[in-house]
């Protein structure tokens, strides 16, 4: 019988690439007569805000509205064969969309066949390495990046969204291709606003916004929509400045990858990387807390390969990349959703109603505007950056550095920005750690810092806590700050550290703890470690260096203390 690992997986078949029986056992599992109705209720309500939200990312995109359309009902079918969790829902995503078109914007003009060949390449790339980090168990790579940066780097991607569509909102037509020349171009189109164009915008913000409030599990974007929609056609707004959709048409997946030249393989690549990461994050996110939600447990690593297949079976679709959406899985848990039969209802009906998307021509583009805002604004979290604030200011700086190197620089140099930032603050705090002097606490054998009435050090013994491992970014670090505690202790006889916070020591670590037992020996002090853990010792076992080779371990700073003391 085949065993099953701990995240839930089956140990001996990789995950992802189960049996078609299994595979679809599990897609339906959970299924009954009793729930079916609920569940078909809640694929209804997930199709209804969805469709808003695809036709307005396509807009994101640079692709026609059935592109979108396309990525959604191919994401969503294939990870609910492949994907774990049973109500995230995987399609055209907001937050990934603007990454890849500003970038790839400049190699093809959007809606052309080579801006499709290039958004459908980027789509398989980003899929098979988000399928590789799943099935090698890589999640750990999503948590790289620090809660501050990432909430930077999204309310870059915010800024992004609403400047490009700004010009929509407010029914006039500008062009450029960086932020500057966007808003330079919107600058000198300011005389030219249509007054409907802003009421439909604007309506459609305060209604999503209002309505989230009220009850989320309404499809205030549908009806946003459909309103403004009805408001165009009844009162010919179109002849009053309001740009509508155009035509939409159904058509049938495509075939679009070709061999691409050896610098669009470049930006196909380089794309990848950053819709990789954010990606991981976004989806690992989504995962954990629908799963929390339902209760029930969350395996991230099937589901990346679910989300990275997903990925590219939409680029041999002809579609573009997709993402998970925290928003669409909230949905369909609030609308009652617990099995994969949401997302599937929700796919086939989309497939269902293809046909009728030619009437969706006359959709105002101030509208999609309003849902595009809407999404910016949830992006920019302006309330989370207060409590970065609050906490730390260092951090809090990062998150505003990111954002700015989004907004101003590129989303790709922004990302470069945001991992050197997640390394340099890692770095920097490792480098500082803390060093406390310990005393026993009266009448007890527990070891504290010192500070407390009833804690004080016993006889000739310093005990030190070093709150770090011990690396080459920190070891010429704990060896001045030994001596220099040394030296405020000056009738040190025995020193201890406590080793219970280190559980690395690298070569250079070993060599500043080297001269450390060298230094307090040739001084006449005994050393010790109080609470190392098995790797450290093992690795101080290693050493060809006598100095700690020989060290004295204990498994308590006050067995350590008592063994210095009776010693003398």
């Amino acid at each position: 019988m085949a065993g099953t690992s701990l995240d839930g997986a089956n140990s001996r078949t990789p995950i992802g690439l189960r049996r078609p029986i299994e595979g679809m056992r599990q897609t339906f599992a959970g299924v009954t007569r009793q729930n079916l109705p609920g569940q078909l209720v809640a694929g209804i309500t997930l199709l209804a805000i969805a469709i808003p939200e695809q036709l307005a990312t396509s807009r994101l995109a640079g692709v026609p509205a059935y592109v979108a359309l396309i990525a959604f009902i191919t994401a969503t079918i294939v990870f609910a064969v492949f994907g774990s969790n049973p109500i995230m829902s995987v399609g055209a995503d907001s937050t990934i969309a603007p990454l890849f078109a500003v970038v790839l914007v400049r190699f093809a003009p959007v809606s052309t066949t080579p801006y499709f060949e290039l958004i459908a390449a980027t789509a398989v790339v980003t899929g098979l390495a988000v399928m590789a980090v799943g099935l090698l168990k890589l999640g750990w790579i999503a948590d790289f990046l620090s809660l501050p940066i990432v909430t930077g780097f999204l309310g870059g991607i915010g800024v992004i969204i609403i400047v490009h569509q700004l010009p929509s909102a407010l029914g006039v037509t500008t062009g450029g291709s960086s932020i500057y020349q966007r808003l330079d171009a919107l600058w000198h189109s300011l005389a030219h606003v249509s007054g409907w164009s802003i009421a439909l915008s604007l309506g459609t913000l305060l209604l999503l916004l209002v309505g989230e409030r009220f009850n989320a599990r309404i499809p205030w974007a549908l009806g946003a929509i459909l309103i403004a929609t009805i408001l165009v056609v009844t009162l010919s707004l179109a002849h009053h400045g309001v740009t509508q959709l155009g035509t939409v048409t159904a058509q049938l997946p495509r075939w679009r990858l070709h061999w691409l030249s050896s610098k669009d393989w470049g930006a196909v690549f380089t794309t990848a990387i950053t819709l990789v990461i954010v990606i991981l994050s976004q989806s690992a996110a989504t995962s954990r807390t629908t799963s929390d939600d339902l209760g029930v447990e969350s395996d991230i690593s099937r589901d990346f390969v679910g989300v990275g297949l997903a990925n590219v079976a939409a680029g041999l679709v002809g579609a573009f990349p997709v993402n998970a959406s925290p928003a669409r899985s909230t949905v369909s848990h609030l609308a009652g959703g617990k099995t994969k039969v949401v997302g599937l209802s929700a796919a086939v009906l989309a497939i269902v109603l293809s046909p009728l998307s030619h009437y969706a021509h006359s959709i105002p583009l101030a509208a999609l505007a309003g849902v595009l805002l809407f999404i910016a604004c949830r992006l920019i979290k302006l309330h989370a950056l207060a409590k970065i604030w609050r906490v730390s200011r260092a951090e809090c700086a990062f998150a505003m550095i990111s954002g700015l190197g989004v907004i101003l620089i590129g989303v790709e140099q922004g990302l470069a920005i945001a991992v050197g930032l997640a390394i340099l603050n890692q770095t920097w705090r490792s480098a500082r750690p803390q060093t406390w002097v310990l005393g026993r606490h009266a009448g007890t054998t527990s070891w504290e810092p010192l500070g407390d009435d009833d804690v004080a050090m016993v006889d000739d013994v310093l005990v030190i806590l070093f709150d770090n491992d011990i690396f080459f970014a920190n070891a010429g670090v704990f060896r001045r700050q030994v001596h220099q505690t040394l030296k405020s202790y000056p009738a040190t006889k025995h020193l201890v550290i406590d080793a219970v916070a280190v559980s690395d020591v690298d070569v250079t670590g070993l060599v500043m703890l080297s001269q450390v037992v060298d230094d307090v020996t040739k001084d006449g002090l005994t050393f010790s470690l109080a609470r190392a853990s098995q790797n450290v010792k093992a690795t101080l076992a290693k050493s060809t260096d006598a100095n700690v080779r020989t060290v004295d371990f204990y498994d308590s700073v006050d067995e350590a203390v008592l063994a210095a003391t009776h010693a003398a």
